[in-house]
């Protein structure tokens, strides 16, 4: 059972002031499916990468490894799991998490919840928890410097962060309705 709260409303209330502002159409598009996660609204994503074994997980970068898991969430359930996919996926997630790398862990927390993973909820519990009171996610850290102007955060860290996190805990919450309700 999670503990930490996430305010749905509160994100799509920020996401969708976003979109009264001049934005480029991808960062308009990230925002008002934001909105739409936020309304528990979950759509699939296509996979762009073919699948690679679990074992070079470990070494792939994060945006080649959110490829390999937007792949494999287009396919199936295994009926039975690789035992190695119970260390490698909730230890890739706990990564992303410590990296503070929200689009990952987010995407990380959706393939634990494909599998049924018990880690889920602790990947869950952390992403909540990087939601901040005007309902954005994800937090700067002031002793590294950022690699954009700090009047471009909102678009260019929390708009993705909180597109990511919205829709990974929407899947959470619709999994635990489902699995309520079986």
């Amino acid at each position: 059972m999670r503990v930490v709260p996430f305010d749905f409303e509160a994100a799509a209330r920020w996401a969708a002031d976003l979109l009264t502002l001049p934005l480029s159409e991808d960062a308009a598009q990230l925002a008002r499916d934001t909105v739409a996660c936020a309304g528990l609204t979950v759509p699939a994503l296509p996979a762009q990468a073919e699948p690679l074994p679990l074992t070079t997980w470990l070494d792939l970068e994060s945006a080649a490894l959110q490829a390999q898991v937007r792949a494999a969430l287009v396919r199936p359930h295994p009926a039975g799991l690789d035992p190695l996919a119970g260390m490698v996926v909730p230890g890739c997630a706990f990564a992303a998490c410590r990296d503070n790398d929200l689009s990952l862990a987010a995407a990380l927390l959706e393939l634990l919840l494909h599998w049924r993973s018990p880690h889920a909820v602790d990947v869950a519990d952390f992403l909540a928890f990087q939601q901040r009171a005007d309902g954005a996610c994800g937090y700067l850290n002031p002793l590294r410097p950022a690699p954009f102007a700090r009047h471009e955060a909102a678009l260019r860290f929390h708009l993705p962060a909180t597109h990511a996190v919205t829709r990974a805990l929407a899947a959470y919450e619709l999994s635990e309705v489902a699995r309520v309700h079986a």
